[in-house]
């Protein structure tokens, strides 16, 4: 009888005891302005990019830092959402906690190409981002 009641707390604590774990998805995009993704029935889009990092092979004073805005649109919410990276962002960070049709999801900015230069070039700017279900 004793083995019997072992065997059931060990089972009890098995079964109830294992939490299911939740899957993360990561998907990685590229935008230009005015480019648009859609994410289910959501539509993420790049607004704008501003772009003050010291050029490659330069002296400055500081590094600078780069920023892109997004707007989030759908369920009839529009989000803006500034994500920002290098040394002068203040109080924006690279990562931004949205909801996604209910649905939690944290976006990432991963790089802002091309990297400033002396010469002004005609090279669009890409933006990179990182979209994960949390």
């Amino acid at each position: 009888m004793k083995n019997l009641i072992f065997l059931f707390i060990a089972l009890s604590i098995f079964v109830f005891g294992c939490k299911k774990k939740s899957e993360t998805k990561t998907t990685n995009y590229d935008f230009e302005i005015n480019m648009s993704k859609s994410i289910g029935a959501s539509t993420l889009a790049l607004k704008s990019i501003s772009d003050n990092r010291c050029p490659i092979n330069a002296d400055c004073v500081s590094a600078g830092s780069a920023k892109a805005n997004f707007k989030l649109t759908g369920n009839n919410i529009d989000q803006e959402i500034t994500l920002c990276k290098g040394g002068e962002c203040g109080t924006l960070e690279s990562v931004a906690n949205i909801k996604i049709n209910g649905i939690n999801y944290s976006l990432k900015l991963i790089d802002i190409t091309p990297y400033p230069q002396f010469q002004k070039s005609n090279i669009t700017k890409t933006v990179k981002v990182e979209l994960t279900r949390v």
